[in-house]
């Protein structure tokens, strides 16, 4: 990839885009001869940031880390358009069409649509083109990426026969916890248990954790995910057994087995599913990945400096 005049990150940071400073058509990088403009970038950031946020106090660093998302995400999207078309792929005219439609009905008058495209600088062919770039670019997405990265059964299935031990689930405990603060709490709450208190009830009344409302039902647990001091009661106590005091983490606790659950390896059909539509995922993202880099690798990019002129109404 070659650039030109690279600033990334430092022109503009301090860009107020509520009310533009900039020229709309200011030339901000150019793709293959292809340019964006200050216009583009604005919208692409106004598409990440959602508009409340965006609105809040947000530092110039931090708004010029989204400005360098947005602009990257421009050029990657000129690129693959530009691949998208010389490889002879069409835009899904129907998808187009429909695109459009969507877009007219979300203003609820004729008149709302019209203003909103008087604010945007964009005439409706303007949209129009830009909503084409796009579904021409999900359409070389789904040639490129998406369609390669699919998987059959028989692919899954090999992967998991080869990784089985990825797919042992751990023991795991269900327990019911009462937590507080005080000592004196939990040996009191200990001793209502022990008169014959319902555990819940009481764990609804007197713990101090949001599992109260639950009556301190906090499901099933794997190992190494609770604090080990409850860990070491909870393999000592069988199903319906409640512990004593537990100090842990500055905290005291009181803890009931509910069940247990010995470590399992889960079968293929019972993780299927899940892991076709990660190991697909996967796939994508490295075929993208692969994608974007060669593409860039290939580009004559230009990262345009700020003129003096746009630099002087930025402060």
């Amino acid at each position: 990839m070659k650039i030109v005049n690279m600033r990334i990150g430092t022109v503009l940071a301090v860009l107020a885009w509520a009310s533009v400073a900039f020229s709309a058509e200011s030339i901000v990088a150019v793709v293959n001869g292809s340019p964006i403009t200050e216009r583009d970038v604005a919208e692409a950031v106004n598409r990440i940031i959602p508009q409340a946020t965006f609105h809040g106090n947000i530092s110039a660093d931090r708004l010029a880390e989204f400005r360098d998302a947005a602009l990257d995400q421009l050029i990657t999207l000129e690129l693959q358009y530009q691949h998208a078309r010389k490889i002879g792929i069409k835009p899904d005219r129907a998808a187009v069409r429909e695109r459009m439609k969507q877009l007219r009905e979300s203003f609820p008058t004729d008149q709302e649509y019209t203003t909103w495209l008087k604010r945007s600088g964009r005439t409706e062919d303007e949209v129009r083109s830009r909503i084409e770039k796009e579904a021409l670019v999900k359409s070389a997405r789904e040639k490129i990426v998406v369609g390669p990265s699919h998987l059959d059964d028989k692919a899954v299935r090999e992967y998991y026969d080869k990784n089985a031990e990825k797919f042992l689930q751990p023991s795991s405990f269900r327990l019911r916890i009462i937590s507080t603060k005080s000592e004196e709490k939990a040996k009191e709450a200990l001793a209502q248990i022990a008169r014959g208190s319902d555990f819940g009830d009481v764990a609804a009344r007197m713990s101090e954790d949001n599992y109260r409302i639950k009556g301190g039902d906090i499901g099933y647990v794997h190992r190494g995910r609770i604090y080990p001091a409850l860990e070491d009661a909870a393999d000592k106590l069988k199903p319906g057994e409640t512990s004593g005091l537990i100090a842990s983490e500055g905290m005291w606790f009181v803890i009931r087995v509910e069940d247990k659950m010995p470590e399992k390896q889960l079968s293929f059909e019972e993780v299927k599913e899940k892991l076709k539509k990660d190991l697909e995922n996967k796939r994508m993202s490295e075929l993208e990945s692969r994608w974007v880099e060669e593409l860039k690798a290939k580009a004559v990019i230009e990262i345009k400096p700020a003129s003096q002129e746009d630099s002087a109404k930025t402060k």
